[in-house]
């Protein structure tokens, strides 16, 4: 009975449990890809990191009451958000939003520019590294799922 009704707070029990020692092992491949770059290149993608930071707070804050209601309603699925801002955003607004692409595009090429055919090489092997993908997806799906039956159990 206990595990009929609570299996959603198992699943997430034991999903936190596994994915602690996933972290630990990304972030060591992470440091190791990092290690293999030049301070130009670490410099480029603190850049990148803070540009992303600042064109996120600033599109927040150039949000209408109505856009965040649609980001606050949680009755809508992401997707469904996602689409009713989009149709929402003024002409200023989707400017700016392209302003930030083509600034963040820029300096992505510079920073690809700049890699070495070994750096290259290294990054491509650690972004495609399939085990990494296969548990985040993993991870964020069976988050979806509980959340979803969360949801559902409130609603019932």
């Amino acid at each position: 009975m206990i595990l009929k009704n609570n299996w959603h707070i198992i699943i997430l029990i034991l999903l936190i449990f596994n994915a602690t020692s996933f972290v630990g092992q990304n972030t060591e491949q992470s440091k190791k890809v990092l290690k293999h770059l030049t301070k130009e290149q670490k410099d480029m993608l603190a850049e990148q990191k803070v540009l992303i930071d600042e064109a996120k707070i600033a599109f927040k804050n150039n949000l209408t009451v109505e856009q965040k209601k649609i980001l606050r309603n949680k009755a809508l699925t992401r997707n469904e958000r996602s689409k009713l801002l989009k149709k929402s955003l003024s002409k200023k607004q989707r400017s700016v939003i392209d302003v930030n692409k083509s600034l963040l595009r820029n300096k992505r090429m510079k920073f690809k520019r700049s890699l070495t055919k070994k750096q290259t090489i290294r990054l491509r092997r650690f972004i495609n590294s399939r085990d990494i993908h296969d548990r985040k997806r993993l991870i964020r799906r069976l988050r979806r799922l509980v959340r979803d039956n969360l949801n559902s159990d409130r609603i019932n």
